[in-house]
């Protein structure tokens, strides 16, 4: 079972990715389609802030997505844009689509919320037909792991200035389970301004190391084409034993013969 995001957790999740975010993932998955004509997927579409860009480029591309709250701002935000998405609710460990799909987009560490990666990728396969195309985009969780952020205590981890003036920031902390590669994170999200609004969540994410990405995909019916770190294609020669880069990781695969 996958994680659905909820109250303020889905109704802040743009507002953190859009203060750092330039858009260089949506830039990413669209050169990604340009390549792969067809049905395409996205996986954890939220609200459409990656997969409406797509859409208003002419990809044609469907939504998958868990929570309730993330779909009804997905549809708020298509009818004030004057999209008519696909948009499917269903948890991506199990939901069986009603096509095959040319391309399955997985970005912003969307796969990490899983409770079985590699299960989820066997699953996802069986979506595809051969030659079908994989866009994943993972993370290592590098300040966690080398005690930048401190364990078990809380930290300003967002924060971002609403449309209304209104200010909004989560609070987190996080406990580490090496032998398992979990990370578990709570949150305490709030609106400042008029009457405050709170919310608490917990997350569960779980992390490969990037050297086992090539291994993980193949046992679960895909070939690795091309890897970058950081959201930089152009970056020559990339080591992902070296640990000098951000934590994350875009891949490319392709869905091979046989299906696991």
């Amino acid at each position: 079972m996958s994680q659905g995001y909820r109250s303020l957790e889905a109704l802040l999740h743009d507002a953190f990715w859009e203060a750092e975010d330039d858009g260089s993932e949506v830039r990413l998955m669209d050169s990604f389609l340009a390549e792969r004509p067809g049905p395409a997927l996205e996986i954890g579409a939220g609200s459409g802030r990656l997969m409406f860009p797509l859409l208003e480029a002419g990809r044609e591309i469907e939504g998958l997505e868990l929570s309730p709250d993330m779909l009804r701002l997905a549809r708020d935000r298509a009818e004030r844009q004057g999209l008519s998405p696909a948009l499917h609710q269903g948890d991506m460990t199990d939901w069986k689509p009603a096509r095959s799909y040319a391309s399955l987009l997985a970005p912003a560490f969307t796969l990490q919320l899983a409770s079985d990666p590699a299960a989820t990728l066997r699953h996802w396969r069986s979506w595809l037909d051969p030659g079908a195309g994989l866009y994943l985009t993972i993370f290592l969780p590098l300040a966690e792991l080398e005690g930048e952020l401190p364990e078990n205590e809380w930290y300003d981890d967002h924060e971002a200035r609403l449309p209304d003036g209104r200010r909004a920031r989560v609070r987190t902390r996080h406990r580490i389970d090496r032998k398992t590669r979990t990370l578990h994170r709570e949150h305490r999200y709030r609106i400042d301004g008029g009457r405050p609004e709170m919310h608490e969540s917990r997350q569960t994410l779980r992390w490969m190391e990037p050297a086992d990405l090539p291994e993980l995909l193949a046992g679960c019916g895909f070939r690795l084409e091309r890897w970058f770190p950081d959201f930089d294609p152009d970056a020559a020669g990339w080591d992902p034993a070296d640990r000098d880069f951000d934590g994350i990781v875009t891949c490319h695969a392709l869905a091979t013969e046989e299906k696991r």
